[in-house]
């Protein structure tokens, strides 16, 4: 899968299980700016039937306004409170979108060079980190491996860089992009130790009170023995799983050292203003949002999946830029030559982050050329079974036997946690067009066009074996 939902991918074992039976959304949709049977209401109303979500908060930001703010369902099944502009959903790795947004403030502020190296503000970084800048860690490219858990809890930025300074790397900085966590823990050292401020004052003092947040923060979790402390979240919205159709209340607890990379709470009000900001070049100038936005270039010439903190990519031809997080918990996506954003926030733990990116395709023309023919297809039956797999990833049809047998083991049960029964996540496939196949590389590589509905496509990118049997997949909007 794409690298921004590899932290779910990382911990879909343990709590991601797919959802067996459906239910109606819980309240009705209550909406500021906007009508309840409009495209958007109507598919995310479906989107909360079809995969048991109770709630979602939605912020569309349109040149410097917000156009829109949504409410949906409930906030907690237990007291039944609802949703609203200002509940605060835990947005999990979506927390990036404010972690790049401070990388860029201290740039603009000429406190931090993104291409100087980690010795110029690490002294006593290992010698096997020579090659190994800023831009590096804020991109998921320094080689750095993630460090074990066990016994770091309670551990500080700095006790946990430390750890990392003591172990090999995993590749060569900029040789690839591969989405960690140690990066975000060291940078988060870094930061602290240029502004001589801890990593939280920076935010606050950088972003939530220019901005004048209310309900964005930290829970500050922590385990002592049996018993789970936290801060009280004012208009905290629940999250859930659901097992056989039972919700359970499930979020992430995040140490310290991780807050660069996930654990706020926060609003649909509060990141709309986020997105007002961005648009009017308050926060950072046009000129810092573009570098943020520009995704590394690797060793081998070819882009990276990352900006600075921001995942980078494209939707019907335009540059987008943003973060998901735990799925959907967090999903804001930036089309910056739109001057347009979307966020979404919901409460149920699972759902691939695609619903900004289809909520933002409703508001953009067609992309030219869906109906083109493509390559002529010599294996018509390998594609349709290719097909089944894309549908089956969503409806939870997923066939097994197309993988193979170490896909089967790994892969399978991952991607059967995400998809339910005609989820609604995407329109109906309405057509698969073959655009390569790479029969000499290795492994073998098949990347098919599919086409949803009338105009949200997707490149799906399948890794096959010499039977034609699934290694591993990827895909991209175009």
């Amino acid at each position: 899968m794409r690298d921004v939902t590899k932290d779910l991918l990382a911990l879909a074992f343990l709590l991601l299980t797919a959802s067996c039976a459906t239910h109606p959304p819980l309240s009705s949709p209550e909406t500021l700016g906007g009508s309840a049977t409009d495209a958007v209401d109507a598919y995310l109303q479906a989107v909360m039937e079809k995969n048991q979500v109770p709630g979602i908060a939605l912020a569309i930001v349109r040149d410097g306004k917000v156009e829109r703010l949504g409410s949906y369902g409930l906030a907690d099944l237990e007291s039944e409170t609802k949703v609203g502009p200002e509940t605060s959903f835990q947005i999990a790795s979506a927390t990036k979108v404010f972690t790049g947004t401070l990388v860029m403030r201290l740039v603009q502020e000429g406190k931090l060079d993104l291409d100087e190296p980690l010795s110029k503000y690490l002294p006593d970084a290992p010698e096997t980190w020579k090659g190994m800048t800023v831009r590096h860690l804020t991109a998921h490219a320094s080689g750095l491996k993630d460090l074990p858990d066990e016994d770091s809890s309670a551990a500080t930025a700095a006790e946990r860089y430390e750890a990392a300074k003591k172990t090999s790397l995993a590749y060569a900085p900029g040789e690839r992009s591969e989405y960690a966590l140690t990066d975000f823990v060291v940078l988060t050292h870094l930061m602290e130790k240029v502004t001589g401020e801890r990593f939280e004052e920076l935010l606050r003092s950088r972003i939530f009170q220019p901005l004048g947040f209310s309900c964005t923060r930290y829970e500050h979790a922590r385990q002592e023995g049996p018993v789970r402390l936290a801060d009280v979240i004012p208009r905290r919205a629940s999250l859930y799983r659901f097992v056989d159709g039972v919700p359970q209340r499930a979020w992430f607890l995040y140490p310290v050292h991780t807050y660069a990379a996930g654990g706020v709470f926060s609003c649909a009000k509060d990141l709309a203003q986020w997105a007002v900001a961005m648009d009017q070049g308050t926060l950072l100038t046009p000129a810092m949002q573009q570098a943020s936005a520009t995704a590394l270039k690797l060793k081998d010439g070819h882009a990276g999946g990352f900006g600075v903190a921001f995942a980078v990519s494209q939707l019907r031809g335009l540059l987008t830029f943003g973060h998901s997080g735990g799925g959907s918990l967090g999903d804001v996506l930036r089309i910056p030559d739109q001057k347009l954003t979307v966020i979404i926030l919901t409460n149920k733990q699972g759902l691939l982050p695609v619903l900004a990116r289809n909520i933002a395709s409703l508001h953009l023309p067609p992309l030219p050329g869906l109906d083109a023919p493509g390559l002529a297809d010599t294996e018509p039956a390998l594609t349709a079974t290719l097909r089944g797999v894309v549908e089956g990833v969503m409806n939870g049809t997923l066939d097994a036997a197309a993988f193979a047998p170490r896909a089967q083991e790994e892969l399978v049960p991952v991607l059967r946690g995400f998809g339910t029964p005609g989820s609604a996540l995407y329109p109906p496939v309405r057509r698969v067009v073959l655009l390569e196949d790479r029969r000499d590389s290795e492994p073998r590589k098949r990347i098919l066009r599919v086409v949803y509905g009338q105009d949200i496509s997707v490149k799906w990118t399948f890794s096959l074996d010499a039977a034609g049997k699934v290694l591993d997949l990827d895909y991209e909007w175009e």
